[in-house]
């Protein structure tokens, strides 16, 4: 009898960690989406910014900027930073009314404000 609960016990100890295992895999992998989302838009952000801007630019194959041609030097990005710019409004509520993106080269930092909204 008492092999017969020690092996049920087994069972359900091996069952119930299966099954958190499973629920813990649903969890990363919505969080893996969603990074990848998020660094999906910011891409795009930085593109539409450098397109505003009419600076050239090349992207690699996921979409993050990775050269700009300024003043016919082409800078390899090393980093970008996006800043957002915030307002009061009435409400005493703070409002994005801007971007500040910082291009990271080995020489140069690029500065560039905008109004374009990541969205």
């Amino acid at each position: 009898m008492k092999i017969r609960i020690f092996l049920f016990s087994l069972i359900l100890l091996f069952t119930s960690l299966s099954a958190a295992h499973t629920k813990e895999y649903g969890k990363i992998r919505a969080l893996q989406q969603r990074a990848a989302y998020v660094t999906k838009q910011k891409n795009d952000f930085v593109a539409r910014v450098l397109t505003s801007y009419k600076i050239p630019h090349e992207k690699n194959d996921i979409g993050a900027i990775v050269r700009i041609n300024m003043e016919g030097q082409r800078l390899s990005i090393k980093a970008i930073e996006i800043i957002p710019l915030t307002k009061e409004s009435a409400d005493k509520r703070r409002h994005v009314v801007a971007h500040e993106l910082f291009f990271y080269t080995d020489n140069n930092i690029l500065d560039l404000v905008s109004e374009l909204t990541i969205r």
